[in-house]
């Protein structure tokens, strides 16, 4: 819009009556960019029209496309200018935008069935349950301890992906729970379970024991889909994708399989502590670098050294989880996190630990010392920790949390859970009530 232009319009303007505003303004609003907006407003008010409030004289929709760019703090401060703006800020479309926001990262903590019965006016409620529960989250303040029961002995892996929790034991079972009822609704019985990992879209949970086999169970019918052998010696991790499942030994192999058809894709020379499977590439930890295989043929893709453990791994797992179609260019991917996991390189004495990296959170167990402590650090703040703060005087909790010796811990949607050594699973939820 030129400055000849804008002063036909406000000479316009002037002569109009108010209804014949409204409709000039939304046919001259539909036309701008929001610098050109903001001109008009300033323009407005210079000619002495600055009282006339725009926004609020735009029909609903395009007041509310405006009003959705603000931030929740903002929107809250437009609600004291005026009833208009009340009532446009009231409107269930900006916080089902807001709730969309926040949910994009937390995937599981909502289900699709339970977004399609909240009600038009239950966004804003359901925006302000989720901006505390991330207040907590950001402060460590836990406002619920549970405890799930089952195992009988110490928990070597767990999993926790939205309200579905897998655990192996040393109990020789492998369990799946539900994190919403804390009841466990079924358990897969073997060996001793080195690791676990599951696929919720695929409803397939996978297991590995330190006898060297790995299995594959339905988590709908509970059957067994498939035994993977092939490695000589104990499993030490385990990995699943829509086609894929891949482990690696102590015998300094990775082996691939198709889980569907149940042929061995490649036998893989690499003395790998963890690996992932990205789509068609597998992604390996050994003591002293990072390596990306092609799971088709098995050849290396690229190499370079990696002296930051499992701590810098767990990050990148959890950091390539967070973006959409990492196995593009992986590569640059890991670069682009190297400046956070050279940052973590002095917490190599953790014992168990896991990141939320949309929030940058790193919650993590000392393992120099002798009770169970859970720590907060905000590894975007000069790496600033703080004990994790929870209800001692719960009546609920008929046990001492204090007493545990955490084993691992899984975060996901803003809720820890712990795996100890006497089998307890602890749930740690930052939700309030």
């Amino acid at each position: 819009m030129s400055s000849q232009d804008l002063e036909s319009a406000l000479s316009k303007f002037k002569v109009l009556n108010r209804e014949q505003r409204k409709i000039f303004l939304k046919a001259l609003v539909e036309d701008c960019t929001p610098h050109e907006l903001y001109t008009l407003q300033q323009a407005l008010q210079i000619k002495n029209h600055g009282s006339f409030d725009i926004v609020g004289t735009l029909p609903l929709e395009l007041s509310v496309k405006i009003f959705e760019y603000l931030n929740c703090r903002d929107l809250c401060a437009c609600r004291k200018i005026c009833q208009k703006w009340r009532s446009i800020t009231k409107d269930p479309t900006i916080w089902r935008a807001k709730c969309l926001e926040i949910l994009y990262y937390d995937k599981g903590s909502i289900s699709a069935s339970d977004m399609e019965d909240i009600p038009k006016e239950g966004w804003e409620k359901l925006y302000i349950k989720l901006y505390r529960r991330d207040v907590n989250w950001d402060n460590g303040r836990v406002q619920r301890v549970r405890f799930l029961k089952g195992h009988r002995d110490r928990i070597t892996d767990s999993k926790l992906k939205g309200n579905i929790l897998v655990t192996g034991s040393a109990d020789r079972t492998v369990r799946i729970w539900n994190v919403d009822t804390g009841q466990c609704e079924h358990v897969f019985t073997g060996n001793v379970f080195s690791c676990v990992d599951f696929l919720p879209e695929e409803k397939v949970i996978a297991a590995s024991t330190y006898f060297r086999s790995s299995f594959l169970w339905s988590m709908e019918t509970k059957e067994l889909l498939g035994e993977f052998n092939g490695h000589v010696t104990a499993v030490r991790c385990i990995s699943l994708s829509k086609s894929f499942i891949a482990s690696c030994s102590f015998d300094g192999s990775v082996i691939v399989w198709n889980w569907k058809s149940g042929e061995k894709i490649a036998t893989i020379p690499a003395d790998s502590i963890a690996v992932r499977i990205l789509d068609t590439i597998i992604l390996s930890l050994s003591s002293q670098k990072i390596e990306a295989f092609d799971i088709n043929d098995g050849t290396c893709i690229f190499s370079s050294p990696f002296e930051e453990g499992l701590i810098g791994w767990s990050y990148i797992q959890n950091y390539l989880s967070s973006i959409e179609n990492p196995h593009d260019d992986i590569y640059s991917q890991l670069l682009s996190s190297l400046s956070v996991i050279k940052g973590l390189s002095h917490h190599s004495s953790v014992r168990v630990f896991d990141f939320d990296t949309h929030k940058n959170r790193f919650v993590r167990i000392d393992g120099q010392m002798p009770s169970a402590v859970l720590w907060l650090t905000l590894f975007d703040y000069n790496y600033r920790s703080k004990m994790i703060e929870y209800p001692f005087n719960d009546n609920s909790m008929d046990l001492d949390i204090n007493k545990e010796i955490f084993r691992t811990i899984n975060v996901d949607c803003r809720r820890i859970v712990a795996g100890c050594l006497s089998g307890i699973i602890v749930l740690l939820e930052f939700d309030e009530n």
